[in-house]
């Protein structure tokens, strides 16, 4: 009996010691972002890899993502949510985003990041309805002078099956740039590493077994804070980017997470967590698209969805032309639909030129009706429409610029929104960004070369002449910015049904030329 007893003690010495099973737990994080007031289910198509045939079927939707996420969600779920709900429908714009704040709660929410979109109504709006939201919003980087306070929490800490996870929420760094400077009085952008450190030194007090970053500043940002504090940060969720990704990023064992846009798709992320040794054991992601399933989709969210459209519906609804051709839009390239709209804007202000920027067209269209809803979802925004005359010695400045602006932003983060224009040519040669040359090899407007004396009236938007200086850099001469008063949906509007039927052919108005 005493050996027995001897025995006993040192098998459990021996367990103790280091060869004991580890406390393992189980977490699941379901995410999305970028829904852009996608409220509605929506069609998408693709082509069957096996025969070739164009599928198309309906996605999406308030409905759909609540649908999928009730589906999946369980005890050991986090459910967060990325930034940009606002912006994108007439709902958005009408409600000035408390229509996206009455949804988002119905998501039990565990957490929402800020998003840039999110301050298209003024920060003011965004105050006042995130003083209805029934969950916890972040902005660590986001800091409001004139309420002497961050935005949102900085970090909250939740605690599922036993594991304490640390989420901090971050926006752009580029806040400032990619919002109308009217809108964002008294607000300040905090450096991201410095409130990142903060935050990380706080939960570690704190004692929790994972730390999230819930981002919205683009998959190339989040790379980048997975490159400095992979040490600290087991996960990032992220957004702005609209990029679906379907195999998880992995950089020093930090892994990079986001679920493309409008809805289409909801991330589901399966973590095996040693609560121990505060170590992620197992991981797992997929994407999961939210293909309309009435037995999936939320009848309750439907049926809310309805009654908040059933006023604006028969407006917004109605037929105003017909497209021959697809509409597509680029935020890298020149697009049909972009080129169309200039021409639509020059010639309603009667401008020499008209520049607009490809990143503020969010929808493409199929040939076939054209109806007001449509053309509302393609300028969400309701930007004003501008005007300004500059000589030719400044126009030239001002195109040399965007195109090393442009070179530079493609260089360092592989994309640049692509200027879109009408009344001019430009001919370039990207051979010279490296060596330094001059880029820009020629430059007509309506045909006729550059007059570097002569007066160009240009027309733009608000949005692009507030953010002068990211398009087209520092000019020597005083730009005096006039608003026309009208607004750049209601001009498009009107362009589609004085033209009625619409055949937009893709022309090539920025060109290159090789050494």
């Amino acid at each position: 009996m005493k050996n027995f007893f001897i025995s006993l003690t040192l098998i459990t010495i021996f367990f103790n010691s280091g060869f004991a099973q580890e406390n393992i737990r189980e977490l699941q994080i379901l995410h999305w972002n970028d829904m852009h007031s996608t409220n509605t289910p929506y069609e998408v198509k693709r082509k069957d890899r096996k025969t070739g045939e164009e599928k198309r079927y309906t996605v999406g939707g308030t409905s759909g993502v609540l649908g999928y996420i009730n589906k999946f969600r369980n005890p050991n779920t986090l459910v967060l949510n990325a930034g940009d709900d606002y912006q994108g429908s007439p709902i958005s714009t009408i409600t000035r985003g408390f229509s996206q704040v009455h949804l988002l709660n119905l998501f039990n929410l565990d957490a929402f990041t800020i998003g840039n979109h999110e301050y298209d109504y003024s920060w003011q709006s965004l105050d006042s309805a995130l003083k209805l939201a029934n969950f916890d919003y972040l902005s660590a980087n986001i800091f409001n002078e004139n309420l002497n306070r961050l935005e949102g929490k900085a970090w909250i800490v939740k605690e599922v099956n036993g594991i304490k996870t640390g989420i901090i929420g971050l926006n752009s760094p580029e806040l400032l740039q990619l919002t109308l400077p009217d809108n964002m009085g008294g607000i300040r952008i905090l450096d991201s590493d410095s409130v990142i450190s903060v935050a990380i030194k706080q939960l570690k007090a704190e004692n929790v077994n994972l730390i999230v970053l819930l981002t919205h500043a683009g998959v190339e940002t989040d790379k980048l804070f997975a490159e400095k504090f992979y040490g600290d940060v087991d996960l990032i969720v992220g957004g702005h980017s609209h990029t679906p990704i379907f195999n998880a990023e992995n950089i020093n064992g930090t892994y990079i997470v986001q679920a493309g846009s409008r809805g289409r798709w909801i991330g589901k992320v399966n973590l095996e967590i040693d609560i121990d040794k505060d170590t992620i054991v197992s991981f797992s992601s997929e994407l999961v698209e939210t293909v309309y399933d009435q037995s999936i989709n939320d009848s309750n969210a439907e049926n809310i969805v309805k009654k908040m459209l059933a006023d604006i519906e028969p407006q917004m609804q109605e037929v105003i032309g017909y497209l021959e051709t697809d509409w597509k839009r680029s935020y890298t390239q020149e697009s049909n639909l972009g080129q169309w709209q200039a021409d639509a804007i020059r010639k309603r202000t009667g401008t020499d030129i008209t520049f607009l920027n490809a990143g503020g067209i969010r929808k493409d269209l199929p040939a076939g009706e054209i109806k007001v809803v449509d053309i509302w979802e393609i300028n969400p925004f309701g930007n004003n429409i501008v005007k300004f005359e500059v000589t030719g010695k400044t126009l030239k400045e001002m195109v040399e610029n965007n195109l090393n602006i442009s070179m530079n932003e493609i260089k360092n983060a592989g994309s640049s929104d692509k200027l879109v224009v009408s009344g001019v040519e430009i001919l370039y040669n990207p051979d010279n960004f490296e060596a330094d040359g001059d880029l820009l090899v020629s430059l007509k407007v309506n045909g006729d070369e550059l007059s570097m004396e002569r007066s160009y009236s240009i027309s733009t938007n608000n949005y692009m002449a507030a953010q002068f200086r990211k398009y087209f850099g520092e000019v020597e001469q005083s730009i005096n910015i006039i608003n026309t008063g009208l607004i750049d949906r209601d001009v498009i509007l009107d362009a589609v049904k004085e033209q009625k039927r619409i055949n937009s052919v893709l022309e090539e108005r920025i060109k290159t030329v090789s050494n």
